[in-house]
This record gives C-alpha cells, structure tokens and sequence, in this order.
C-alpha cells in the first residue's frame, strides 16, 4: 500500500482525504494494524492501481493475511510500513478498549453460572451489570477523544431524550404514587442499555469484529457443553426442563435468547465466511443449538423460533446463494429436533403445543391482546394516564416487580434482602398496582403449561401504563430503529463486502437480537432483562462502529 501511494505521488495526508479518514486511521491501515482489505477498493481507485495489484498483501480469505492478524498487537507490518508511526501505547490501547467490552460481555453470560448453580460467588454478584456499566461509561468519558467517528446517531438521540423527558413528566405529575428506588430502577432498566450503546461505540476500535464473533461463537460452545454435561443430567433425574440454562443460572429464557443470537450469527458465518472452522461447524451446532432450546421447553418461544429462522432464510439468501443452503438446513434441524423432542419427551409437552395451535392458530394472539383491556380500563378511569402514565415503576414493570417482590417471582428475579433495605424492609406497592395488576396476578389462566399469554408483567403493557402511550412508542422506536439499521447494515454489508469479513455476520446477530426482544417484549419485562438487552446493544454498537469504519458501505 506506501509503494502505491508513493508511485502515485501522494502523501499520507493526500491518500488520507480521498479516502475519507483521518491522518491517525490512515496509518493504521497502512501500517497493517487495521484490515487494509476493508479499503482496497477505495486504494487503488486513489493510487490508479487495480486491486488485483494488491493481491500479495492480502490472504485467501480477502481479509488481511495472516501475517498481518496474527502478528503482535502493536508490531507494524514488515512489508509496509508507515511514514510516521503511531503515538506511542495507542496499539495497546485501542486493543485494551476491546478486551475491556468482550471481557464485559463474558461476565454479564457467565456470572449467574457461579452465584446460582455452582454457588462459588455471592448472590449480590448477579448485580454485575451495574458496576460493568459504569465502568465502561467512565472508560468511554475518559477516553472521549476517540469519539463516534462518522457514525449518524440523530434518530437515536431524539428518542432517548423524548423518553427522559417523558419519564420526567410522568414522575412529576404523579409524585404521591412515585417512589425514588423504583422510578430510577425503572429508568435504568430501560435506558441503561441506550447508554452502554454509546458507552462501546466509543470504545471500540475499527477492525476488530473478528475477535467478538469469536468469543460469541465459544460462548455457545460453552453453553452447549454445560447444557449437555451439568444440565441434560439434572433434567433426566428431575424431568425438570428449567434446569437447562447453560451459564445463565435459573433463566432458562434467557439462554434462549443468547442461542438464537448465536444462531443467527453462525448462519451469517456459513454463508460469508466459509474458511472459518465455525463455518465447518454450523450445521452440528445448529442441530445443538435448537436442541437445547426445545429441553428448555420454552413453548411460547416456538414462533419465535421459527420467525428466526424465515427472517435469516430471507435476509442470507437475498444477497448470498450460500445463505439458501443454511436456511433448508435450519429449517430442517428445527423440524427434526422438534419432532424428535415432541415424540420422544412428552413431558415436555410439545406435541399438545402443536396441536392446539393447529385447531386454532389464532389462540395465542387472541389471548394476548385480551391483556390490553386492563390498559384500556386504567386510561378510561383516569384519562390523563394515557399521556402522563402512573409513573416509572408504579404499574408492572420489572421495576415494580423487583421491589414489589410478587408471587410470581423467583429468587432470581428478584433483589431478595438487598431491595427490602431500600423500602425499610416492606415490600412497595402503589394504588394502581393493587387495583388492576394485582387481581390480574391472582386470576391467571394458564395457556399451554404456560402464565405467559395472560401476565400482565410485559415491557408493552408496562410502558403503555406507566408512561403512557407517548413513552411506549419512544421505547419501542428505539428498539425498531435498532433493528432495522442492523438489517440494513447486514444487507448492505452483505452485498459488497469481501470475502471472509466477520461484519456481515454480527449484523446478522445483531439484527435476530433486536427481532427477538421485540417480539418477547409481549410475554415478559424482558426489554428491563438488562443481562440480554446488554448483549443486544453491545453487538449493534460494534456493528455500528464497524460499518462506519468500511469505505463504500451505504445503509
């Protein structure tokens, strides 16, 4: 690349501007501490060279060669080297930033596996997300020099500070029924993920997407492996499905949740990055993944599931004919593994499942939506609360649930002792809570072995009624913005990207983490989960990051 630049009589500054990077990102690229493959085209379009000239510098892959990803962190590349190096330590800590957020990540997955079924840590652990956000914020302060680079955040800023605003009126318009603990708990379970988003962006550094879907890619391999020699153990001696939950302790919901991600991720693997072992691998840890998660017996998942899997078949083969073949083979691995399972563990009772959705394939709709006739009750019996809400953490959100401590809370769902020394030791509860959520708790019908079609503990319903109809649409357009900017990067990453480049396939991960939690956003408290909302936004930032950083990538 500096033979092309200088036989083309230009200076790094000059190559810089046409390329559209600063000075300091240019010699990162061209000293080979940045995928030099991610801007060939744009290169030798600068230089006058065809790309095929640059050929030697790059391996099988399309990717940088091996020398180059597989050298040092910080070593320049022998055969290109920069006309002025880098300041010193930057290497290393662009390379801390990242390990900093992937070593996040592994705590967030891990850390239940070890307060709750190997009891080595304490139970107050499970509060790791709190200091892990707010050691990330103050990193990303510190560092703030690095900043967003040329990444468009207007739309995701309007929405966040509407929602704070909205979150501000509904608390002051409210402040009999409002308690501070709840109200905060309230707002960080649902902003505190927006926040992280830009706390990662920040740090992250350009061209190392292929170290995350690594450690996504052995984090499901360690879910398998656990699912396999701790889990299927307990649930054939117990016939207990909700031990099956890998690293994430007693939420087997969860663990789903993480492998789907996973299988959207290695779907975009086979179909982009076939020279990857994890390519090779795809088919078996597909059976694996859907597998485990039929153990699970999380029923009310099965559409998800299967929506997963048409939107992967869809998105992968529009822009590749590799993506074709993984999505016959999804689609069969979850036929196969759920007919296997249905006929051959029936007290997971899948075969009942399937057939009740066959007599009527409208039941499960039907019996959500009649969830919404409570909302309608509180907005005609208190007409402002349809603007207003009740107020953050007053209704059924997770916030009210934590402190509220409710029947229907397990041990983990909970924060136990630690939330009662904030309420002087009594549980918290609101007027409109004990009017209409609670009578709802008690007459709970179970549909299919399952609470979950008629609880009123769900992100929409919450929302609707605590901040009201307003504050449910910024949450749930920030949401939607997420998912269809990741499907739009996935697309156009997709399609003009190099062979063997690691972003298209978090994109698709990305894009299958913000599908899911939209649609279980109707069942549970799940977009307050900050443990898998975390997840979700930490991948969409580095997607994010990443596909600023690629010269000629439009969404």
């Amino acid at each position: 690349m500096a033979l092309a630049r200088h036989e083309a009589g230009l200076t790094a500054k000059q190559l810089a501007q046409r390329l559209g990077l600063s000075l300091h990102k240019f010699e990162q690229v061209e000293s080979g501490r940045d995928d030099v493959a991610l801007y060939v085209s744009s290169i030798a379009d600068a230089t006058g060279k065809p790309v095929e000239w640059f050929e030697g510098s790059l391996g099988a892959t399309g990717t940088a060669s091996a020398a180059v990803l597989d050298r040092p962190l910080g070593a320049p590349d022998s055969r290109e080297l920069a006309d002025e190096p880098a300041p010193p330590g930057e290497e290393a800590a662009r390379s801390g930033n990242a390990t900093l957020v992937l070593i996040s990540l592994v705590a967030l997955i891990v850390v239940r596996f070890f307060t709750e079924v190997v009891p080595v840590l304490p139970r107050f652990a499970n509060f790791i997300d709190i200091p892990i956000f707010g050691l990330l914020a103050l990193v990303a302060v510190a560092r703030s020099g690095r900043g967003w680079g040329p990444v468009k955040l207007t739309p995701i800023i309007l929405l966040l500070f509407g929602f704070v605003a909205l979150c501000a009126l509904s608390a002051l318009t409210n402040l009999t029924r409002v308690d501070l603990a709840p109200a905060l708990t309230f707002v960080y379970g649902f902003l505190g993920p927006i926040a992280l988003f830009f706390a990662v962006l920040s740090l992250w550094p350009v061209g190392s997407a292929l170290r995350l879907s690594r450690w996504l890619v052995a984090l499901c391999v360690l879910q398998l492996v656990i699912a396999l020699a701790v889990d299927l153990p307990r649930f054939l001696s117990e016939g207990n499905p909700d031990v099956i939950s890998g690293t994430f302790g007693e939420n087997p919901y969860q663990l789903v949740f993480f492998l789907l991600v996973v299988a959207g991720l290695l779907a975009g693997i086979f179909t982009f990055e076939k020279r990857r072992a994890a390519a090779r691998l795809t088919p078996l840890l597909l059976i694996a993944i859907l597998a485990v998660i039929f153990l699970a017996q999380y029923r009310s998942l099965l559409v998800t599931t299967a929506l997963t899997i048409v939107l992967l078949g869809m998105l992968l083969s529009s822009v590749a004919a590799r993506g074709i073949v993984v999505a016959a083979l999804a689609g069969a691995a979850m036929l196969g593994s759920l007919a296997y399972v249905a006929k051959n563990i029936p007290g997971l009772k899948f075969g009942s499942t399937i057939q009740e959705a066959q007599a009527d394939p409208t039941l499960y709709l039907r019996e959500r939506l009649k969830t919404l006739d409570v909302i309608e009750r509180v907005f005609a019996d208190t007409p402002r609360f349809a603007v207003t809400g009740t107020g953050p953490g007053t209704y059924s959100s997770r916030a009210w649930r934590t402190f509220a401590r409710t029947e229907s809370d397990s041990d983990s769902d909970v924060a136990g002792d630690y939330v009662l020394k904030l309420t002087q030791g009594r549980p918290y509860r609101t007027d409109v809570s004990d009017k209409y959520v609670k009578p709802q708790l008690r007459g709970q019908a179970v549909i299919s072995g399952s609470f979950k079609l008629t609880t009123p503990l769900a992100s929409y319903l919450s929302l609707l009624a605590e901040v009201g109809i307003f504050g449910f649409l910024l949450i749930v357009g920030l949401y939607a913005w997420a998912l269809v900017r990741s499907l739009r990067m996935a697309l156009a990453s997709g399609r003009k990207s190099r062979a063997g480049d690691p972003l298209p396939a978090l994109a698709c991960a990305s894009t299958v983490a913000f599908f899911v939690l939209l649609q279980l956003a109707a069942l549970d408290n799940w977009l307050e989960v900050t443990r898998i909302t975390f997840i979700a936004w930490i991948i969409f930032a580095v997607v994010t990051k990443e596909f600023a950083g690629r010269k000629g990538l439009d969404a």
